[in-house]
């Protein structure tokens, strides 16, 4: 009977020893898979589900933080706004940055706003922010006009 015992107990710490090695790995592997998604400086937000909205803001010591869209960017800019040297959008069609005060905002049209009910989406071109309003209505305004609109829509 002791030997039963003693059998039953190893198989207990065998066991034991596997359920710990398997919630080490499981620790590991999702502490190591979380360090390469990057988030919304904001809200948190997965940056790589909104390429097409994401803003990029500079600091003057060469930091950068990044936002999901227009919305999280205008707080991150009223609280740090002596202290940015620059802002990027993404261009909604490509994804690609550009400076956003060389961009064209659609505000207002059917695509869903991202952390606000009314979108403001950014274009390289004037011409391509009018070609996408003819199908998804909006008005074209500069940088300037959408940072004032977002922050009043906030307050």
């Amino acid at each position: 009977m002791a030997s039963g015992f003693k059998d039953m107990d190893n198989v207990m710490r065998k066991t034991a020893s596997l359920i710990l090695a398997a919630l080490l790995i499981a620790v590991f592997y999702t502490g190591s898979r979380a360090g390469e998604r990057e988030e919304c400086a904001v809200c948190g937000m997965y940056i790589d589900l909104y390429q097409r909205t994401r803003h990029a803001i500079s600091f003057n010591d060469g930091t950068t933080k990044l936002t999901c869209g227009l919305a999280c960017a205008a707080k991150v800019i009223v609280q740090n706004e002596d202290k940015i040297y620059g802002v990027r959008v993404a261009d909604f069609l490509t994804g690609k940055f550009l400076a956003a005060d060389k961009a064209y905002y659609l505000e207002g049209s059917d695509v869903p706003g991202v952390m606000t009910y009314t979108s403001r989406i950014a274009f390289t071109s004037k011409a391509q922010a009018r070609s996408f309003q003819k199908k998804h209505g909006g008005r074209i305004i500069t940088f300037d006009q959408a940072l004032k609109h977002q922050r009043e829509d906030t307050e």
